[in-house]
């Protein structure tokens, strides 16, 4: 016990000391209780936040829209009027359109300790909700988003098959592989892809409660074809324009884009002594043959003005000739069909479709005849240089640099080890 004198000032009254010590001594000889049971603690009922709401004593039931719904469909389905669904459509107006309802997609009900619906939430997507309040004097419609996480995340490999193969096998979707392709079209011929190229990608994720739901921006990318490394990387310009832009700080962009699809393979080449595979003779080739499934969209590899579309009585089936600045044209073969607004003498810009990928003409399957002509001399396409555009002022160079800097030490740390299976693809 400690000293009880040291607790009590020295010039403290001798009335008021005795006092202190006689209330103390008190308090030391009371006897301890003891509890006769166990005591009741309160637990506070949780309270659910989600879709906008904070609420306790509810249900919210999981279920998904069923096949060949509408609003009033399901509001009927609850026992409601057909005039809620009615409110509720006039409710929407600017908000959802009502008849945008697909049915799988989630559909939430929050109900109240006697079973009445008071909310209905449909989810647009990962992302977007919408919900309908049933429980007001009029009924409301209400539109909102989760909360999303923005994460880093890279991907590389080496490719033993195809740059499709390696980044579906690591789970990747389809839109990363074309988001590549796009970013690069100009600088990368995917079409010559061999074993032993890599591929290096940082790009941003979207997540909602940890889950990857969409995917953001390509942060940088790099791609090592034939000894050579390229690398591109995005920039936000202080207007607000972005794009892509390789270690020096040139665009990507050039004006012509290196191939006219993607996603297909290069079935012959530019040749001044060919064996026709349909006449079985030999006469040149001043083109490039890319085997592609029928239906293939085909685009135009830079802005020009169409010149000529139609039939090719030579053999070359469904045609469309475009005409680009610098003495320069290109001819696409063998279309299934030509784009309605492939007309001569319309403007067409870059990547704009031109139509599909035929076999019309002198065909033995599917595909493109690209053909590149230089003041009216055929070039071979494969090897064509594009001319860059210009590069980023100075200030905004200086700028783009240290920011790539920092990115590119994250590119150039991504591991290229993985690789699928030996393949025979090419593409």
């Amino acid at each position: 016990m400690p000293n009880l004198r040291r607790l009590v000032p020295a010039h403290a009254p001798r009335t008021l000391v005795t006092t202190i010590f006689a209330l103390l001594a008190l308090a030391g000889c009371q006897p301890k209780t003891e509890t006769s049971g166990p005591v009741a603690v309160q637990v506070p009922v949780p309270v659910i936040s989600r879709f906008g709401l904070s609420f306790s004593k509810h249900q919210l039931i999981d279920t998904v829209v069923p096949q060949n719904s509408s609003l009033g469909s399901l509001i009927a389905g609850l026992g409601l009027p057909g005039s809620i669904s009615q409110k509720l459509a006039d409710a929407s107006v600017g908000i959802f359109d009502v008849r945008g309802l697909r049915a799988g997609r989630p559909l939430h009900l929050i109900q109240d300790g006697t079973g009445r619906v008071l909310h209905l939430v449909y989810e647009q997507d990962p992302i977007r909700w919408i919900r309908f309040d049933l429980d007001t004097l009029v009924p409301q419609v209400v539109r909102g988003t989760r909360k999303v996480d923005t994460v880093q995340r890279v991907v590389g490999g080496t490719i033993y098959g195809s740059l499709w193969e390696n980044l579906v096998s690591q789970g990747h979707t389809p839109e990363l592989v074309g988001r590549v392709a796009d970013i690069l079209a100009w600088q990368v011929d995917f079409f010559s892809v061999q074993p032993g190229d890599k591929y290096r990608v940082v790009y941003e994720a979207y997540l909602v409660d940890g889950q990857p739901v969409a995917m953001g921006r390509i942060q940088a990318v790099s791609f090592e074809q034939s000894g050579k490394t390229y690398k591109a990387f995005l920039f936000e310009t202080p207007d607000g324009q972005s794009g892509y832009y390789d270690a020096d700080g040139s665009p990507c962009k050039r004006q012509f884009l290196k191939a006219p699809l993607q996603y297909s393979r290069i079935s012959s080449r530019f040749s001044a002594a060919r064996m026709h595979p349909v006449l079985r003779i030999v006469r040149p080739h001043y083109g490039v043959d890319y085997a592609a499934p029928s239906g293939t969209p085909v685009m135009c590899v830079g802005n020009g003005t169409v010149v000529a579309e139609g039939w090719d009585p030579k053999g070359g089936g469904n045609f469309v000739k475009i005409r680009h600045t610098g003495g320069v044209a290109t001819c696409y073969m063998h279309l299934k069909s030509i784009a309605t607004a492939m007309r001569a003498g319309a403007h067409v810009s870059q990547g704009e479709l031109l139509g599909w990928v035929g076999m019309t003409g002198l065909a033995t399957g599917p595909h493109l005849d690209f053909r590149f002509y230089r003041e009216g001399r055929p070039v071979n396409p494969l090897t064509a240089q594009s001319p860059p555009a210009p590069p980023l002022p100075a200030a905004l160079r200086a700028v783009f640099l240290a920011q790539a800097a920092r990115v590119g030490g994250t590119l150039d740390a991504v591991a290229t080890d993985f690789h699928t299976t030996q393949s025979t693809t090419k593409g």
